[in-house]
């Protein structure tokens, strides 16, 4: 059983992971443009960073800039599961940060698993913390890329390659943003702390859980973390509908049954999934309601924005609750997920279910609610486990102020506020389970339609987007660290 278990937080964590950084699942949108072109290069010395019209890329030598390159560089080192060499992607980011003359430790673990840190030291001990994770998912289908998928080539104007978005990019904006702190000449009035962690994909084992648990000196210095799970929705390079700053999640429970038998199982399933969804909470949940303050009048359809005007009201008025998308649908409810039936290892078959918890609710009612013993009849169950504790991270934050301040330095016409994710889970929840301020922030203004492509073949990123948000990222760190 306890392999079940670690086999369901594995895909889970996977599938949080993508959704939490690159999607927003309110979001459909079409991508209208093509792209022009330019009679003659444009030198690299005379080009400012693009978050207008596509007909600007043609032309451009991307590889000019050392942005690009070092992203590049980083794509090809292949940290992917199930065998990552977490160890080549530490020690090349330690390479960036020596040439900078910034010391870094790496510590290094069996099969190739790695952890990284390196502090720019300021007045203040406590440190802003730069956080991402070293290993990606594989390239779920090897066949169909029209480039191979860690070769990251850059083609006009987008580069190629698996791990672009979760999370190598933000990780590139990261190491630059640390670089520059060190360089600017003059001590910052806060440290900084760049920090990479292991096996984040697979349950952060020996990443976010083993640094909270076994390295206290690192802990005792984290002030606010940024990490991964911001979600930016761009229709088109220059019109975005949102852009989140990540401060709460659900948080989630998960059980495996197992039996001998793979058709009760597949029974169980079959149950679970036209079952599985509770009815609205009667009581509006504060951290949502706080989020659709900002995000519901974004919405492009009359009726939402309409339906959210007073979103307490929803939960007693079942026509309104059934007439919103499904994403908005879960703001208001628990519900329960189960994964296809599969081989146990141990022997006999396993059926892993995940509970999706609003924050205030209570693991043992949810599933006293959802799982009760006539669904689950006849099929052993392993001990139910509460995962992350649905805390969320403070909007009055000085270092909240300043990320939503940033963006609208960089974009002042993009609505920018607060996000809550459903479905999905990142190592900001671990943080605030140990009382540390996280926030998941993503500084690329990135087309929907590109994120589609994450972990298929031919997984692409605007170039672009990703230079304005490297910019931007590494003026935020500045302003947080003054």
């Amino acid at each position: 059983m306890a392999a079940s278990a670690r086999s369901s937080v594995a895909r889970a964590e996977r599938t949080s992971a993508r959704i939490a950084l690159w999607t927003s699942l309110a979001l459909t949108a079409t991508l209208g443009f093509a792209l022009g072109r330019y009679s003659r290069p444009i030198p690299a010395a005379d080009f400012d960073p693009i978050s207008g019209e596509q007909a600007q890329w043609q032309g451009i030598d991307f590889l000019a800039f050392p942005e690009v390159r070092m992203l590049q560089e980083y794509v090809r080192i292949d940290t992917s599961h199930p065998d990552p060499d977490e160890i080549a992607g530490a020690e090349f980011l330690a390479a960036q940060l020596a040439a900078a003359g910034i010391p870094s430790t790496i510590e290094r673990f069996a099969d190739r698993r790695a952890n990284l840190w390196a502090f720019v030291e300021g007045d203040d001990p406590r440190a802003l913390v730069l956080h991402g994770h070293l290993d990606v998912e594989p390239a779920l289908q090897q066949a169909g890329w029209v480039h191979p998928p860690f070769d990251a080539v850059v083609e006009g104007p987008w580069i190629y390659g698996r791990g672009m978005y979760d999370m190598k990019s933000l990780t590139i904006a990261q190491l630059l943003a640390t670089i520059d702190a060190a360089a600017s000449g003059r001590r910052p009035k806060r440290s900084l702390l760049f920090l990479q962690t292991s096996s984040e994909e697979t349950g952060s084992l020996t990443g976010t859980r083993w640094i909270l648990d076994e390295h206290p000196e690192l802990v005792a210095r984290m002030d606010t973390v940024l990490t991964e799970g911001g979600v930016v929705e761009a229709t088109s390079p220059s019109a975005i509908k949102y852009w989140g700053i990540e401060f709460a999640q659900k948080k989630y429970g998960r059980i495996t049954y197992c039996s001998p038998d793979r058709e009760a199982l597949e029974e169980l399933r079959r149950l679970l999934i036209e079952t599985g969804k509770a009815d609205p909470r009667p009581e509006l949940d504060p951290t949502v309601a706080r989020f659709l303050t900002s995000y519901a009048p974004t919405r492009d359809l009359t009726l939402y924005p309409l339906l959210l005007a007073d979103p307490a009201a929803i939960p007693r008025d079942r026509a309104s609750f059934d007439r919103l998308s499904g994403f908005q649908q879960e703001l208001f409810r628990n519900l329960v997920v189960p994964f296809p039936v599969e081989n146990d290892p141990e022997g006999g078959f396993r059926l892993d279910v995940w509970l999706h918890l609003l924050p205030g609710e209570s693991l043992p009612a949810v599933a006293a609610d959802l799982l009760p013993p006539w669904k689950t009849a006849g099929v052993a169950a392993s001990p139910l486990e509460l995962v992350g504790d649905g805390l969320a991270s403070p909007l009055d934050h000085a270092d909240y102020l300043g990320l939503e301040g940033a963006v609208r330095g960089r974009f002042p016409a993009a609505p920018v506020g607060p996000f809550f994710l459903i479905q999905a889970m990142t190592d900001a929840q671990r943080f605030r389970s140990a009382a540390i301020r996280a926030y998941g922030f993503s500084p690329f203004p990135v087309v929907v339609m590109d994120t589609l492509h994450i972990a298929k073949p031919n997984e692409r990123m605007q170039l672009p987007a990703f230079r304005d948000g490297v910019a931007l990222y590494r003026d935020t760190v500045r302003r947080l660290l003054e």
